[in-house]
């Protein structure tokens, strides 16, 4: 059990430094202005260029152990070379602390419920195979797509095989908080402003409520980063436009936001906080800034490769979009009105109108309009978000109590105007989202929160408050979101041990399953699971059923077709 601790650890360590070598490399690419952010911001880009190369190569080759080993022997070189050039050791040292505090949160046993159903099975296919076209045919699992799953391919090596498959999330909260303390703590003026306020408030929030890594899925880390952006994004609208700055803070907005789009499709309409930029400043720069830069041929051409791996799982360009599936031009699309009946599902169930226990009738007639307020009310505000607004609302009095001060003198309109419009954006997106998907993990923890911080924060901003009359106070409150994500660790490790009698910690319960084999043309076969739940860890493609499957083989893939209706 002690190996495991240490085989854990020092994976995870060389990964994270693997990262932050692709983060100097898409920095040293893109902008070398970028090069000058913390680390924080290099290991962000860095999980965005893993993710691009692992888009990139899965066309061509599988994320094998070879092809893993030679992709982070790049990164570690890109590191050692990079970092003595701009960082010191003292931020490696923070970055070693930082990630000791936070690594209890990797130790799990139990994943969330959709782990072993698809996760698991869908990232391990990619360590297997190269794409295959048509498997979002067989199960929901290969139509929910996300570029988690090509980051958790580059992460299976020897040894430590795919027990980092819920990695992402717990690198991106590392990343993300050294990111907050390192701008929190080296305060380059003496007064408080909103940003300082709202990374505490943001560094509280993610350590407090986001300590069960197992549980993030594939929404929470793109919550984490548009949340950890908000800042960079107010602080850019005082920027002069003709300043290097203005440029690579604008370049490093539109990369995360691409990069939050590749895990979760809704994320795209986060993309309107850009309009921020078209009100203060003239739409012809802007555009000149945007369209001929590399961010930009960057950020399209992974939006490209991941409208081209859904269209390999599901012949659609954003599942479930029924209008962007070619079903009449791919042999293996899914059918249109199978999509539109998934869609329509999928708001069934984020409105509280079913679950694993009950389902509504007339699901139609549910979802239209507001017709499910009042159920969604009673079994979802109740609860889940009751909690949070309980959460924010002890917060927030903590934060008012202890920072108090006088009120300025002078107030900055330009700064009111910026942050206003970034707020009216927020209302906005956080109307779409109750309109039509009003679960949490569905955008609403990122959206619901900015709006409760924007006008405490600048409430706040408008009192002079200084940093070292504070410092003491804003690291003590560090280190309280610290302690509980440590107890609420050590709590969860403990129920997790009651439910799993038998089981491999600190590595994920992962049970040996018994399968069929299904040998088919082409020297391809199909695994399906014969007892237990989900396909876990056993050889893939795993399904839950392989009759009616024809497979061709067109252009060096494999294509499934399975015959019989999906519903």
């Amino acid at each position: 059990m002690i190996a495991n601790y240490f085989l854990l650890y020092f994976s995870a360590l060389i990964i994270s430094f693997s990262i932050l070598g692709y983060g100097f490399l898409l920095s040293r690419i893109i902008d070398k202005n970028f090069l000058s952010y913390n680390l924080g911001y290099q290991g962000l880009l860095g999980i965005l260029f893993l993710t691009f190369i692992s888009y990139l190569t899965i066309f061509f080759m599988k994320h094998g152990y070879i092809h893993n080993i030679i992709v982070h022997l790049i990164g570690i070189s890109s590191f050692l070379i990079y970092f003595k050039k701009r960082f010191s050791f003292n931020d490696i040292k923070k970055f070693l602390i930082l990630f000791s505090i936070l690594f209890i949160g990797l130790l799990i046993i139990r994943n969330h419920d959709d782990f072993n159903y698809y996760h698991l099975t869908y990232s391990l296919g990619l360590t297997e195979h190269k794409i295959f076209m048509g498997l979002g045919q067989f199960s929901h699992g290969y139509r929910y797509h996300s570029s988690l799953f090509l980051f958790n391919s580059i992460t299976f090596l020897p040894y430590i095989k795919y027990y980092l498959f819920h990695s992402l999330g717990w690198f991106t909260l590392v990343f993300i908080n050294y990111l907050i303390l390192d701008f929190l703590l080296s305060n380059k003026t003496k007064e408080l402003k909103f940003e300082n306020f709202f990374y505490l408030f943001v560094i509280l929030f993610i350590n407090i409520k986001f300590s069960r890594i197992g549980g993030y899925g594939t929404d929470l880390s793109g919550q984490m980063i548009l949340m950890a952006i908000f800042p960079l994004i107010y602080s850019t609208l005082q920027i002069n436009i003709r300043s290097d700055l203005f440029k690579s803070n604008l370049y490093m907005i539109i990369l995360l936001i691409t990069y939050t789009v590749t895990l979760k499709s809704f994320f795209i309409l986060t993309f309107l906080f850009l309009i921020s930029f078209l009100f203060l400043y003239d739409f012809k720069k802007i555009f000149n800034i945007v369209i001929f830069s590399k961010t930009f041929i960057f950020s399209i051409t992974l939006v490209l490769l991941l409208i081209a791996v859904n269209l390999a799982y599901t012949g659609c360009a954003i599942y479930p979009v029924k209008s962007t599936c070619l079903t009449n031009q791919l042999s293996w699309a899914l059918e249109k009105d199978y999509v539109g009946r998934m869609y329509n599902w999928l708001q069934q169930w984020s409105k509280s109108g079913a679950s694993s226990t009950y389902r509504v009738e007339n699901p139609e007639e549910y979802i239209k309009g507001f017709n499910w307020v009042s159920n969604w009310y009673e079994k979802y505000f109740l609860y889940k978000f009751k909690e949070l607004i309980l959460g924010l609302t002890v917060t927030i009095v903590i934060i008012l109590v202890l920072f108090r001060g006088p009120k300025k003198e002078f107030l900055n309109e330009k700064k009111n105007q910026g942050l206003l419009i970034l707020f009216l954006i927020t209302i906005i997106l956080f109307f779409e989202w109750f309109y039509n998907h009003p679960a949490l993990r569905y955008g609403g923890y990122h959206l619901f929160s900015i709006i409760v911080f924007i006008p405490v924060c600048y409430y706040l901003s408008q009192k002079k408050i200084f940093f070292n009359e504070k410092k003491k106070i804003i690291i003590s409150l560090i280190c309280v979101s610290f302690i509980i994500f440590g107890l609420r660790n050590i709590e969860r490790i403990n129920e997790e041990h009651h439910i799993v009698k038998e089981n491999n910690f600190p590595l994920f319960f992962s049970p040996q399953q018994n399968f069929e084999k299904f040998e088919l043309k082409h020297n391809t076969n199909l695994y399906v699971p014969t007892d237990l739940s989900g396909c876990w860890a056993i050889k893939t493609p795993c399904v839950f059923d392989a009759n009616g499957v024809i497979v061709n083989k067109k252009w060096g893939y494999i294509i499934f077709r399975q015959v019989g209706d999906l519903f």
